[in-house]
């Protein structure tokens, strides 16, 4: 029954709003100088649209309907205010979309905001404006640049990739800068990041900080630690594939294990060596931070799987596993410490042997 009513409530509903526009047409129309109303769109707030209408070229309009009733109870409505959001200069603009709120949420203007963006065109070059707000208020940003084409489907947080002169670069829609030029010949050259949601602009400068460097490998790829703030991440050689760890100080990036590696895991907190891979094999590398110029990899990317413990004389040990099974290797020199006959680590016998923490002078 409820379902009934609501359903004769829509239907006689609609006429009266559908002429109701007809009406609002011309004076919107009188009011703007406007040729033809392209479409309205309803907002949330009692009594506010949004007009797309062309003038001499297309633009975007907030209006105010007000409601009247005269002496005799008849309610009738007129066109009370416009507001011109989006001058009227191009030839087409699209239906506005929404961005989703985990992307728009990175933002701090954006958070608690809906927002929405919408492609322009001018002649054949296209361009981005954005809507933001609540069901009240409508905040709106012009288009500053424009592109051959936007691949929204590859869009993180405010970051989209865009196309001009054939070639393909990184934008954000929001600031409307560039966070990397039409540089790249495909999508798939553009410069990337470990992170779910894009580049954000302290990853961007140590990228471009690193790609400045005279006489070093460039990087296509750059995991920033989970963004600690630090400096600390890793990067990926463009030519090898391969990974290296660095700090960023602003005025320099030091090196803290070379790109050569296929994966490499951070440095625990106040760990003097980190695990690094090659080949599917594990090996060891020497912290930078503890070692400085004497850093290196010490123990060979040859073992399967690796446990570190701490004996009771508080110095850190290494297993490791070969071939299926488990010994001690000393993590300083890579000399292995043991038989390799142990199924588990839990099997191993503890570790008498001398394990040193500094190198030798």
């Amino acid at each position: 029954m409820k379902y009934i009513i609501k359903l004769i409530l829509i239907i006689a509903f609609t006429p009266f709003v559908f002429s109701q526009e007809s009406h609002w047409n011309k004076q919107l129309l009188q009011q703007t100088k406007g040729k033809k109303i392209i479409r309205w769109e309803r907002q949330v707030s009692y009594g506010s649209w949004t007009a797309i209408l062309k003038v001499k070229k297309i633009g975007v309009y907030s209006v105010e309907i007000s409601e009247e009733s005269d002496v005799e109870g008849n309610d009738s409505s007129y066109v009370y205010s416009v507001h011109n959001n989006i001058k009227p200069k191009y030839d087409q603009i699209a239906v506005f979309k929404p961005i989703k709120e985990e992307d728009s949420d990175l933002v701090d203007e954006l958070q608690v905001q809906k927002t929405e963006v919408a492609e322009v065109k001018i002649k054949k070059k296209t361009g981005i404006i954005v809507r933001y707000g609540d069901d009240y208020d409508k905040y709106y940003l012009d288009a500053q640049d424009f592109f051959e084409s936007i691949a929204w489907e590859n869009n993180k947080g405010t970051y989209v990739p865009v196309k001009n002169n054939d070639m393909w670069g990184i934008y954000d829609w929001f600031k409307q800068v560039f966070l990397f030029k039409c540089e790249y010949a495909t999508i798939d050259d553009l410069p990337k990041t470990t992170d779910p949601y894009g580049f954000n602009q302290y990853s961007v400068e140590i990228f471009r900080a690193f790609n400045k460097q005279k006489d070093k490998e460039k990087i296509d790829m750059i995991n920033m630690d989970g963004g600690n703030g630090d400096g600390l991440f890793k990067a990926r050689s463009e030519q090898s594939q391969k990974w290296g760890l660095y700090q960023y100080l602003g005025d320099e990036i030091v090196e803290a294990i070379p790109m050569k590696y296929d994966s490499l895991y951070l440095f625990p907190w106040n760990g003097n060596y980190t695990a690094v891979f090659n080949d599917g094999k594990v090996g060891f590398y020497l912290s930078y931070w503890s070692y400085d110029t004497d850093t290196k990899q010490t123990v060979p990317c040859i073992y399967d799987d690796y446990k570190r413990y701490i004996t009771d004389d508080q110095i850190p040990k290494l297993a490791v596993q070969k071939d299926g099974k488990w010994g001690w290797v000393d993590w300083l020199t890579g000399e292995e410490k043991s038989e390799f006959k142990y199924n588990t680590p839990d099997d191993l016998p503890y570790p008498h042997y001398n394990q040193e923490i500094w190198l030798e002078e």
